[in-house]
C-alpha cells in the first residue's frame, strides 16, 4: 500500500545526513532533477563564466563535458572531464568526475519528487585535493510551473585535503509554455563553510532570469543571466547548458 508520506520521510532523513556529514565549489551549476530518464544517453556541455569590473572576480570560468546514462529505472550514472580557469589566468583540465544519481520513488508517486546526487572529482592537478560532492534534489510540479531544488555540499578528501564542508544550494521554478521555450527565475548559492553560513556577504549569491527548452529534437539547452547579491559575486554570471540525447 502506498505511504503518502515516505517522500517527505526521506527527504528529512537524507537533509540530516547532510547536515550530520557537513573544498571548494562553484554556486554555479545545473540544477539536477531527482527523476531519471531510463535508458537514456546523452552527452552535455556545462559552462559558467562571470563578469566584474573588479579583475580578481572576473572572467573565472568552469566547463565540463559529461556522458551520462540511465542504466535502471531509477540510477544514472555519468562520467566527465572538468576545465576551470581563474581570473587572470589560463583554462586548464581539473579534474575527471564520476557521479549516480538515485531517484527514490516513481514520479509523482509523492507529495515531492526526490533523489540523491553522489560524486567523486579526481584533481588532475598536483597538489590539490580531491572531493566529494553530495546533493539532496527535491522537485514539484503545481500546474505548468515546476521547482526544483539541490540542497548539499563539496568536501575536499584525499591527501591534500583541508577544511570542512562548503555547503550549496541551488533553485529554479519554470513555467512550461512549451517544449521549446521555458522562463523561469534561478538561484545558486554558494553558503560556504559552517562559518560563511551566518555571514551573508562572504558567501557567494546569484539570482536571475533563465530559460529552458529544447533547440531541435533530441538537443536540450539552458541559459541563465544572474547578478550578484552579495560582496563575494561577481556582478553578473552566465551559465549555459547543452545537452544531446539518444536511447538504447
Amino acid at each position: 500500500m502506498k505511504t503518502p508520506n515516505r517522500g517527505a520521510a526521506c527527504a528529512l532523513a537524507i537533509a540530516g545526513v547532510l547536515s550530520a556529514l557537513a573544498m571548494q565549489s562553484s554556486a554555479l551549476d545545473e540544477v539536477y532533477s531527482p527523476n531519471v530518464e531510463y535508458r537514456e544517453l546523452s552527452v552535455e556541455y556545462n559552462g559558467s563564466r562571470t563578469f566584474d569590473a573588479n579583475t580578481q572576480k572576473n572572467d573565472a570560468q568552469e566547463h565540463e563535458i559529461a556522458l551520462e546514462a540511465g542504466l535502471t529505472p531509477h540510477f544514472e550514472g555519468e562520467v566527465s572531464v572538468g576545465f576551470a580557469k581563474d581570473p587572470d589566468d589560463a583554462l586548464r583540465m581539473e579534474d575527471f568526475e564520476v557521479e549516480g544519481r538515485y531517484q527514490f520513488f516513481e514520479a509523482g508517486e509523492n507529495w515531492i519528487d526526490s533523489g540523491m546526487l553522489v560524486a567523486y572529482d579526481f584533481s588532475t592537478i598536483a597538489r590539490q585535493s580531491d572531493s566529494l560532492e553530495v546533493k539532496l534534489l527535491l522537485q514539484k510540479d503545481i500546474g505548468k510551473f515546476t521547482s526544483t531544488a539541490n540542497i548539499g555540499f563539496d568536501q575536499n578528501v584525499g591527501r591534500y585535503s583541508q577544511g570542512g564542508p562548503d555547503y550549496v544550494f541551488l533553485w529554479n521554478n519554470r513555467y512550461r509554455f512549451n517544449i521549446n521555450f521555458q522562463p523561469g527565475i534561478e538561484i545558486q548559492s554558494d553558503l560556504g563553510s559552517r562559518r560563511e553560513i551566518g555571514n551573508y556577504n562572504e558567501q557567494e549569491q546569484y539570482i536571475g532570469p533563465a530559460i529552458y527548452g529544447e533547440l531541435i529534437p533530441h538537443l536540450q539547452y539552458q541559459a541563465a543571466w544572474l547578478f550578484g547579491a552579495s560582496e563575494a559575486s561577481s556582478s553578473s554570471a552566465a551559465r549555459l547548458l547543452f545537452e544531446y540525447e539518444m536511447h538504447f
